[in-house]
């Protein structure tokens, strides 16, 4: 890790202090990147001597909350993440979850037909075994056809429940964004 990654990755995690404090602990440590480099070391050897980023910015953290405790305030506020989550699951409950099972019974539905159709060659075989097909060349281009409808449905609902499934997962990843600000 070179200096301007550690710099930038200890800044990041330093981002809940005020820019002024800040700076001075940046600068702090570019000060002991140039004295390492005096001392004929790398960079990358200073900041493995000086540890990981966010492990220093934590501690330094909790210093600076010990110091000054109405600096730095809590990420999410506990009554506005308790009133967004209520307000998301009663919109969800009454706008979102009916289409969905709806579209998730049409994919399941269509996944059946493709799957069903797939098979139809087992049927017409069941039936030539019994005896109850009378011309078998038109059945066999019928049950042929039947058959790659099926194959092709179901490959194209495999590509449909990966869609619909990163959109389900991107929605509820949204619904947790909300609910943190």
């Amino acid at each position: 890790m070179d200096k301007k990654y550690f710099l930038d990755a200890l800044d990041y995690y330093l981002r809940k202090i005020p820019y002024s404090d800040r700076k001075e602990i940046i600068q702090d440590f570019e000060g002991q990147f140039q004295d390492g480099l005096l001392e004929n070391k790398k960079e990358k050897e200073v900041a493995a001597e000086l540890g990981d980023p966010k492990v220093i910015a934590d501690n330094l953290l909790v210093d600076y909350q010990v110091d000054d405790p109405d600096i730095i305030q809590p990420d999410t506020n506990i009554f506005r993440a308790i009133l967004l989550t209520i307000v998301l699951t009663l919109v969800n409950l009454i706008f979102i979850f009916g289409p969905i099972v709806a579209i998730i019974g049409v994919y399941f539905s269509f996944l059946a037909v493709g799957i069903a159709f797939s098979l139809a060659p087992f049927a017409w075989i069941g039936s030539i075994i019994i005896g109850q097909t009378s011309d078998l060349l038109s059945v066999f281009f019928i049950v042929l056809t039947v058959c790659s409808l099926g194959v092709l449905l179901s490959i194209g609902m495999i590509y449909v429940g990966k869609i619909l499934y990163q959109l389900i997962v991107s929605y509820i990843k949204l619904n947790i964004r909300i609910i943190k600000g």
